[in-house]
């Protein structure tokens, strides 16, 4: 007997480390309307050491401040800002390294969502390219972390172009 397809797992949430987290979610909100859905939450090892958290990261892990948003098709935007050990800035943009490089958020007018954040200490990688009948544009939040804008779904840019 064939072993059946494997279920085409759905994206659940996605996460991001930064040094100040009310700052990443105010900037997030504001740009591209994600929304708190629930209260954020301080963990400490000295408070709460069998946390799940520390069961899953090492033992240099202490103290985490977490966020999580709600972005507009139910997919999860959590936001990290680890305390002790400090966060460490990410170097410069490296489009060739190994591992997640970018996420992409759908904007129906991909130069209003440039323009929005340009105006809140974001800036653009790159410049705005047009796909076919779509738009398209990379730019980092004030932290370094990659987002590519696009006018269109995923779906909708890739299909039946061969």
């Amino acid at each position: 007997m064939a072993p059946s397809p494997q279920h085409n797992h759905v994206f659940n949430h996605v996460a991001i480390s930064v040094p100040d987290c009310d700052a990443a979610v105010a900037w997030y909100s504001t740009v591209f309307g994600f929304k708190r859905i629930r209260s954020d939450r301080t963990t400490s090892r000295s408070s709460t050491p069998d946390a799940p958290i520390f069961k899953i990261y090492d033992n240099e892990l202490h103290k985490v401040k977490i966020a999580w948003l709600g972005t507009g098709n139910s997919v999860g935007f959590e936001v990290f800002e680890f305390v002790d050990p400090p966060h460490e800035a990410a170097p410069e943009f490296e489009y060739a390294r190994s591992g997640f490089f970018h996420i992409a958020v759908t904007s129906p007018d991909v130069d209003e969502a440039v323009k929005r954040v340009l105006e809140n200490g974001g800036r653009q990688v790159g410049e705005t390219v047009d796909m076919g009948e779509e738009r398209a544009a990379y730019v980092s939040d004030p932290w370094g972390n990659v987002v590519e804008l696009l006018s269109c779904s995923f779906e909708a840019l890739m299909a039946n172009k061969g």
